[in-house]
């Protein structure tokens, strides 16, 4: 009698693992399922045609459609200073750059890499001034989520390629 209970607790031991490991196995597959349903070079696409959006609305001195390339909890973290956080403040804070700026865009998308959830940029930018002198470039991380139907920056942070100021003694 105790043998027959052993194969029993034996079998159902070992049909719960089999099951438990089929589980384990269907789960990387999912994964890879929705993995290949989401479309990184539409993704790319996509985040190709906001630079184009971005640089006309930077060159045309456009805050308002500046600040509607980012989500509207979007941050945008300059250098030297604290991040401005939201479209209206983002949107103010490049309204006070145009102020007699004269100054023109250039973006170019390194690499790209996420999900369907985020994606996450490396750029190079160039600036110029009027006569088309380089003024200044760099790169810059951005992140992207979807707003909208549309993906957006949702964190922007970059830096020059010049070197610092000097501090004032």
């Amino acid at each position: 009698m105790k043998k027959i209970q052993l194969l029993k607790i034996v079998c159902a031991s070992l049909i719960l693992i089999c099951m438990s490991c089929k589980k384990a196995e269907e789960a990387p597959g999912e994964q890879a399922a929705s993995a290949a349903a989401f479309d990184l070079a539409a993704a790319k696409t996509s985040v190709e045609a906001g630079y184009a959006e971005f640089e006309k609305a930077f060159n045309a001195k456009d805050s308002v459609a500046l600040a509607n390339c980012y989500t509207s909890d979007a941050k945008f973290m300059n250098p030297n200073g604290k991040a401005v956080v939201g479209r209206p403040a983002i949107q103010n804070t490049f309204g006070m750059w145009f102020n007699g700026d004269t100054s023109t865009i250039k973006l170019n998308l390194v690499d790209l890499w996420g999900n369907e959830t985020n994606l996450t940029a490396e750029n190079a930018w160039t600036m110029y001034d009027k006569d088309g002198k380089v003024l200044d470039d760099g790169k810059s991380l951005e992140v992207y989520k979807m707003e909208d139907g549309k993906w957006k920056l949702y964190r922007d942070c970059y830096n020059s390629n010049m070197p610092a100021m000097p501090m004032k003694k």
